[in-house]
C-alpha cells in the first residue's frame, strides 16, 4: 500500500503541468520575437539593398537657345506721298493771225491709209501741225518788200545829197575867207545842207519802217505754220478742223511734253529740311506693277501752305516709259538711320507685366552658361525687329549675345547651350 494518505497532494502533479504550459508560452513569445526580429532584420536589409540599387537622379540637360549679337546696323527707312502725275511742259497752241486753214498733218492709219492728227500721236519737234492758206500774207509781204526796196532808193538818193550839200558848204565857207564869195552865198549852201540833212534823215526813218513792215510780214507768213516746239510732242487736243477759218489766237492744238513728267505734294516741316534739289526718289504706281521709277526733286517751296502747313515738293521723272499724266503715283523717300535691332522673337512681357526684357547669355562657374533677364526700351519698330535703346545701367549693352527665339519657355538663371 501507498503509505500516503488519501487525499494528500503531490508537488509533481501541481508543478508539473503549469510549468509546461508557461515553458510553451515563453517558447511561443520567444518565436514571436526572433519572428519579429528577423522579419525586421530582413526588411531592413531588403531596404538597404533597395536602397543601394536605386538610381540618384541625374540633372537636365542645358536647354538649347539660338542666339543674336546686338550690333549696330545701317537701317533703311522712309516715308511716301502720293499725287496724281502730271507732265512737266504742255504749250497751247493758236495760229496769230486770221485765215482758212488748209493743212493738217497726215499719219499713217492701220491699214496704210492716212488720217489727220488727233489726240495720242506722238510727233517730233518741228513737224508741221497745220498751216493756214498763206496767199494773203505772201502778197502782203511782197508789197512790203517793194516798199522796203523804194525807201532804200530814196534814203541813197538823199544821202548823196546829203554829201554834196557837204561839200558846197565847205567850199562856200573857203571862198568867203579868202573873199571870192559872199555871205549870201555861204547862208545859201548853210541852208542846202540843213534840208538835205534833214531829207536824209527822213530816208532813214522810211526805210527802218518799211524794214519793220516787211519784217511783220513775214512774221504773219510763218503765224500761218503751227510747228512742235518739244523734242516729242504728245497732241493732247486738237481743236480745228481742215478748211474751216479760223480767227487769230483761236485755240487749235493742246500738246503735252511727256519725255518727262513730274509729281507734285506737300511734305511737313519735319521732313522738307531734309530734303534737297537734286535728291533721288524712288516713284511707283499701281497701274504699272512691278515697275520703278527714278526721280529727282527740282523743285522745294519756300514758304508752308496757309492752310496744311505743308511745302510744296515736286518730283521730275525723266524716264517716265508708261507713266501718264493722270495717273496716281508714289514717291518715296529713303532714309538711312543706325540702330541696334534684335528679332520680335527675343522679346517677353517683363516680370510686372508692363515693361519687356530680353535674355542675356552670360558665363558662369564650371564652364556653363546661363541666361539673366534683362529690361529694355524700344525706339522703333522695322518689319519683323525692333530698334533697343541702350545706356541703361542694368540694361544692354553693344556686342551682348542674346537668345533669339523661345524665350517663353525659358527663366533666369537657367543653364543654356548657345546654338548658332
Amino acid at each position: 500500500m501507498n503509505g500516503n494518505a488519501p487525499g494528500s497532494a503531490r508537488p509533481g502533479f501541481f508543478l508539473g503541468p503549469n510549468l509546461t504550459k508557461r515553458r510553451k508560452l515563453a517558447k511561443g513569445l520567444v518565436g514571436l520575437a526572433v519572428v519579429v526580429a528577423l522579419a525586421a532584420a530582413g526588411r531592413s536589409q531588403v531596404a538597404s539593398v533597395a536602397r543601394s540599387r536605386a538610381t540618384k537622379p541625374e540633372e537636365p540637360p542645358p536647354a538649347s537657345v539660338r542666339v543674336v549679337d546686338l550690333r549696330e546696323e545701317v537701317v533703311e527707312t522712309g516715308t511716301q506721298y502720293s499725287a496724281v502725275v502730271k507732265e512737266v511742259r504742255k504749250a497751247e497752241l493758236s495760229f496769230r493771225v486770221t485765215g482758212n486753214l488748209a493743212y493738217l498733218h497726215q499719219v499713217e492709219a492701220p491699214g496704210k491709209r492716212m488720217r489727220d492728227v488727233h489726240e495720242g500721236d506722238r510727233l517730233p519737234k518741228g513737224t508741221v501741225l497745220a498751216r493756214l492758206d498763206p496767199a494773203d500774207y505772201q502778197r502782203e509781204r511782197g508789197v512790203a518788200a517793194e516798199r522796203l526796196a523804194a525807201a532804200e532808193f530814196k534814203r541813197a538818193q538823199a544821202e548823196a545829197d546829203l554829201e554834196l550839200a557837204k561839200l558846197d558848204y565847205a567850199r562856200s565857207d573857203q571862198l568867203v575867207r579868202r573873199g571870192s564869195a559872199t555871205v549870201s552865198e555861204l547862208d545859201t549852201a548853210r541852208a542846202k545842207l540843213r534840208n538835205t540833212t534833214a531829207a536824209a534823215s527822213g530816208a532813214r526813218r522810211e526805210v527802218e519802217s518799211a524794214r519793220f513792215n516787211l519784217e511783220q510780214a513775214e512774221a504773219n507768213l510763218a503765224y500761218c505754220t503751227l510747228t512742235v516746239p518739244f523734242p516729242e510732242g504728245t497732241v493732247a487736243a486738237r481743236y480745228v478742223e481742215n478748211f474751216e477759218r479760223v480767227a487769230a489766237n483761236q485755240r487749235a492744238f493742246l500738246l503735252l511734253d511727256l519725255s518727262s513728267v513730274s509729281i507734285a505734294f506737300g511734305v511737313p516741316d519735319s521732313l522738307v529740311g531734309r530734303l534737297s534739289i537734286g535728291q533721288a526718289v524712288r516713284v511707283t504706281t499701281d497701274a504699272l506693277p512691278g515697275e520703278r521709277f527714278e526721280g529727282v526733286i527740282h523743285k522745294i517751296g519756300s514758304t508752308a501752305d496757309p492752310q496744311t502747313r505743308s511745302y510744296l515738293v515736286e518730283v521730275r521723272v525723266d524716264r517716265p516709259g508708261g507713266l501718264r499724266p493722270g495717273m496716281v503715283a508714289t514717291a518715296h523717300f529713303r532714309h538711312d538711320a543706325r540702330a541696334y535691332l534684335l528679332p520680335l522673337t527675343s522679346v517677353s512681357p517683363g516680370a510686372s507685366g508692363h515693361d519687356y526684357c530680353v535674355f542675356r547669355v552670360e558665363g558662369a562657374e564650371g564652364g556653363r552658361q546661363v541666361i539673366r533677364r534683362v529690361p529694355v526700351e524700344f525706339e522703333d519698330v522695322l518689319d519683323n525687329r525692333v530698334a533697343v535703346g541702350l545706356g541703361r545701367r542694368d540694361g544692354l549693352r553693344a556686342g551682348d549675345v542674346v537668345v533669339a527665339t523661345g524665350v517663353h519657355r525659358l527663366s533666369d538663371g537657367q543653364v543654356v547651350q548657345v546654338v548658332r
